[in-house]
């Protein structure tokens, strides 16, 4: 079985087993939802999980799952990805991508490699692609029609505009 990666558990909160989860997906409500199965990446195996509960914190989510409501059972998780089966796939329509389909494209400015995506952050204005240089500097570029010319996820690639302040 193949694997889409919809997140990563990033710490735990309190002492009831719930982990803050960085989100990697743009159908967190759908993927998460509560009875939903998804897979921890732990010790190269993917281990199936129960969905018990699913809401947005902070800057996070929280997630919390069947039987593992206890800080003790979940501590060991820290830093695990989260999967989902690829045949649980939402259909998109043109010029929408999956985040994960995004990771790692290599980024061009006028023709020259300017870096490559290190991951896809959603805010309430829209997405923004956090472009890790080559100078280990990161930078924030809007995931919008204004500024990406060409999205080639065949021979991975994102040209951006060029634009004064952009990088």
């Amino acid at each position: 079985m193949e694997y889409i990666k919809i997140g990563r558990i990033m710490n735990t909160k309190g002492i009831r087993g719930e982990l803050k989860i960085q989100t990697q997906t743009d159908f967190p409500e759908d993927r998460f939802g509560k009875g939903n199965t998804i897979y921890l990446f732990f010790q190269n195996k993917y281990l199936p999980f129960e969905v018990l509960s699913f809401a947005p914190y902070k800057n996070q989510d929280l997630l919390i799952l069947k039987d593992l409501q206890d800080i003790n059972l979940v501590e060991k998780y820290k830093g695990c990805d989260i999967y989902v089966p690829s045949d649980s796939e939402t259909t998109l329509y043109e010029d929408e991508y999956h985040v994960n389909e995004l990771l790692d494209l290599d980024v061009y400015q006028n023709n020259t490699l300017v870096g490559v995506v290190a991951n896809v952050l959603n805010y309430p204005a829209g997405d923004y692609l956090d472009v890790l240089q080559e100078s280990s500097k990161h930078s924030l570029i809007p995931f919008r029609d204004e500024f990406i010319i060409e999205v080639n996820l065949e021979e991975g690639f994102i040209e951006i505009v060029e634009m004064e302040g952009l990088l």
